[in-house]
Parts: C-alpha cells; sequence; structure tokens
C-alpha cells in the first residue's frame, strides 16, 4: 500500500516534468520507510539525495495533496558510502603517475561559472564528478548549443582535480584532436603508443564528440578507449552540441555508452542569469556598467555567453580607444556600439511556430494536425511536430504537448517520440529533413 502511494506520486510527476529530468532522477527511487506523513526515498548517490531535496519536495508535496487531500513530506537518502578497510572509498591514483596534456585554461573554473536556472543540473553534476571521479557519474555527458559553457564546465572539473593536488594523469583533448592524432599514429606506425598514452589516463576531458559523426574507424578505436578506462574505473568527461542519440551516424554501441552515465543540457540562460554573468565577467576587465546599461545589454544579448563576453569585449574596446569612462556610458551609445549584435526582435520557439513550420513542410494545415484522424499522412507530421515540441520547448511537460494536439494523454508524446527517434538515427533524408525543420524553427 505504502508503495502505490509512491508510485502514484511518480506516475503524477511524471506527466508534468520532461522524460528526460524524470529518468535520470526519479527511475532508480525506492520507498523504504512510511510514517507521520513522512515519505523516506532512497536514491543511489548523495549527490542525488543533495538535489532532489533542494528541487523537488515541494512540488511532490503539491502532487501527494492534490492526490490524497494530505500534503506528505518526501525526504530523499542514499545508501551510505562503501568502505575499505574503514575508509571512506576512494578513486586511487598510482603514486608514480605523469600528469599529461592537462591544457587547461585556468579561467576555467567552478568559481568563475555564473550558475543559474540554465545550468544548475549540469553544474551541479560536473562539481560531483570533480569531487570523486570514477565514481559519481560516469561518463559525464554535457550538452548543449556553441558559447553556453561546455567547455568551461569541462575544463573545471580538470582545473578541480589538478589543484586538489591528486597525483593522476588528466588529458584534455577535442574528437578532432584524437583523429588527427590517430592518423598521425598510423601513418608513422605508432598505434600501440597511441593506444597506451589514452588507455592510461585517470581523467580524459573530450570536448566536441560530436565531431565524431561519420568517421567510422576513429569510433571504432574511441569505443576501445572508453571500454578500457571505464573498466578501470577511470572518469571520462564528454562535451557535445546535442544529445548522442541526435548525433548523426554515431555508432549504437557508442550511443548507449555515452547514456549510461548521466547526460546534463545547458540551455540559454534567463534575463537574471545574463545580468550576472555580464557583472562576474565584467570584474576582473575593470569595466563599471551602470545598471540600466547592464540591463539593457541582458535583455538584447541572448544567443550565448560567449555573445555576453563578446559585447564586454566590444565595449571595453570602443572605451578604450576613445577615452571614454564606461561607467558614463548611456544605451543608446552601447546601442550603437553593438549594432551588429543586438536582434531587435528575439522570436521566441513556441509550439505555435513549430506546428506551423511542421504543416508547411507537410503541406497540411494546423486544424488536420490536432485532428482525431489516425491517417499516415496527418498522424505522421503530428508525431514530427511532438518530437519538435519535446526536444525544443524542454521546459514543458509531456503533458502540456498532448493536450495541444488534443492527444488523450502524455504516453501518446512518448510514443511518437520513440518512433522519430528511431526513424532519425536509421534514415538519413528524414533526418536532413529535421535538421532543415529545425532551422527554420529557430530562424
Amino acid at each position: 500500500m505504502d508503495q502505490d502511494i509512491w508510485q502514484n506520486i511518480l506516475n503524477k510527476l511524471e506527466e508534468n516534468i520532461n522524460q528526460q529530468s524524470f529518468r535520470t532522477w526519479f527511475s532508480d527511487t525506492k520507498l523504504v520507510d512510511f510514517s507521520n506523513n513522512d515519505l523516506v526515498v532512497k536514491v543511489t548517490t548523495q549527490f542525488a539525495a543533495n538535489y532532489l531535496n533542494q528541487n523537488y519536495t515541494e512540488t511532490l508535496g503539491e502532487i501527494s495533496y492534490a492526490l490524497y487531500k494530505q500534503r506528505y513530506t518526501v525526504k530523499f537518502i542514499s545508501p551510505p558510502p562503501v568502505l575499505n578497510n574503514g575508509k571512506s572509498q576512494q578513486l586511487e591514483y598510482s603514486s608514480n603517475r605523469v600528469m599529461l596534456n592537462t591544457k587547461l585554461n585556468e579561467r576555467f573554473n567552478f568559481e568563475q561559472f555564473v550558475v543559474g536556472r540554465n545550468n544548475n543540473f549540469a553544474y551541479s553534476a560536473a562539481k560531483a564528478v570533480a569531487e570523486a571521479p570514477g565514481y559519481t557519474y560516469n561518463p559525464l555527458f554535457i550538452y548543449g548549443e556553441s558559447g553556453m559553457g561546455k567547455t568551461h564546465l569541462m575544463q573545471a572539473i580538470g582545473n578541480f582535480v589538478s589543484q586538489e593536488g591528486r597525483n593522476c594523469s588528466i588529458y584534455y583533448i577535442t574528437s578532432e584532436e584524437f583523429t588527427n592524432e590517430m592518423i598521425d599514429s598510423i601513418r608513422s606506425n605508432k598505434m600501440p603508443d597511441f593506444r597506451a598514452k589514452f588507455r592510461k589516463v585517470d581523467l580524459l576531458l573530450v570536448d566536441d564528440i560530436h565531431f565524431l559523426s561519420r568517421k567510422e574507424g576513429t569510433q571504432e578505436e574511441f569505443f576501445h578507449t572508453f571500454n578500457a578506462l571505464f573498466d578501470t574505473r577511470k572518469q571520462i568527461v564528454l562535451t557535445s552540441d546535442r544529445p548522442p542519440k541526435d548525433i548523426p551516424d554515431l555508432e549504437n554501441r557508442l550511443v548507449t555508452r555515452f547514456e549510461s552515465g548521466l547526460l546534463c543540457d545547458l540551455k540559454n540562460p534567463d534575463f537574471e542569469t545574463r545580468v550576472a554573468i555580464l557583472r562576474k565577467k565584467a570584474e576582473p576587465e575593470n569595466i563599471e556598467l551602470s545598471d540600466e546599461v547592464i540591463s539593457f545589454i541582458a535583455e538584447s544579448i541572448f544567443s550565448s555567453v560567449r555573445a555576453l563576453e563578446g559585447s564586454l569585449i566590444r565595449i571595453l574596446a570602443y572605451t578604450s580607444y576613445n577615452k571614454l569612462n564606461p561607467a558614463e556610458l548611456d544605451t543608446e551609445t552601447v546601442r550603437n556600439i553593438l549594432s551588429d549584435m543586438i536582434s531587435e526582435h528575439r522570436k521566441e520557439i513556441s509550439l505555435d511556430n513549430i506546428t506551423q513550420q511542421v504543416c508547411n513542410s507537410y503541406g497540411i494545415n494546423i486544424s488536420q494536425i490536432v485532428d482525431k484522424t489516425r491517417k499516415q499522412y496527418i498522424s505522421f507530421p503530428r508525431q514530427v511536430a511532438m518530437y519538435l515540441a519535446n526536444l525544443l520547448i524542454p521546459q514543458l511537460s509531456l503533458k502540456e504537448i498532448a493536450e495541444y494536439y488534443k492527444r488523450k494523454d502524455h504516453t501518446t508524446v512518448l510514443h511518437a517520440k520513440k518512433m522519430i527517434e528511431n526513424q532519425f538515427r536509421e534514415d538519413l533524408a528524414f533526418r536532413s529533413q529535421i535538421e532543415q525543420l529545425i532551422k527554420n524553427i529557430k530562424a
């Protein structure tokens, strides 16, 4: 009976949050105690327990009240750490391990990373990996569009481990560099050295893993490198501009391995986070800007963190050349300085926009796509639209998407998502069509 209560709460929660979040946080939960209106739920790690206690207890309390007219308090706990001879289990490093190719930018650390609602999950996961590499989440896969801070978070992990004084090898490399090194090693007949170098590191950081797309030989080599490190509990951190399943022509065995750890996405920062980023980035450059100007920039530039940094560099160059005090700049002057960076009209991705683009692509109208018919020429575009809605507007719940398209419940959206993802992997022409649709929607 107690387990039924928790399962009912989970079922209701699943309808109201996106599937990725539900699968990540709640698939391995188990109710272990229920008394005095308190539900004690066990999760796999202390990090997960801390995150859930901070972010979900209020929502779960509201769901319990809606279901049972009784507000239950949910407390998440983790199993005690595994002990070896009375000491906490931790990753062991060889005492004579040599540091390799760190190539890390010391500015990319956790202290300089501005945390907001768009990146709190990824930041927390990266910090947890840095504190217990090889044991917390392995691999850690961070994805998002260019300029969102993926490389910053990845290198922050490496810098944290290095600064902690652990005697371990850290190797940072892009997937393109990995490919080039492999080609050079084949050409010079040094593949055994290449393999030995990568398969003996303690912390492997690989940036832009999506560049493995369509490189069968490199994928084969990286697959064995991944297995060698994973089997010896060495930490792997990967970044990409998209989740594993959406990387074209990535072997399924790599997709499943990349998805076996923790996937974190970085989204566009909201207004408050953009203001915080501007203030944080302005400090080391001694750029003093008025609150009005800061707000104007945050409202006008929203494409990426990198664009915000670029706006400050542009202002610094302008004021330095013209011998001006940045604090005296007004919004009109800043508008002129950043004229080519500012979009006057921001276009938000909406369900209406997605639906219209899909209808245009398949030659149907909006009244048809929400109709109850199951005819293939209508139902398939509807599945595409629901898939894109779930992909491009992650804050929407499956239930909200189902309601918009006048479907019975969220399971319809799940089915559509699975169908489109399968065809996306197998059909190159369809994949190109979907990618063009996404470009049109974002244009």
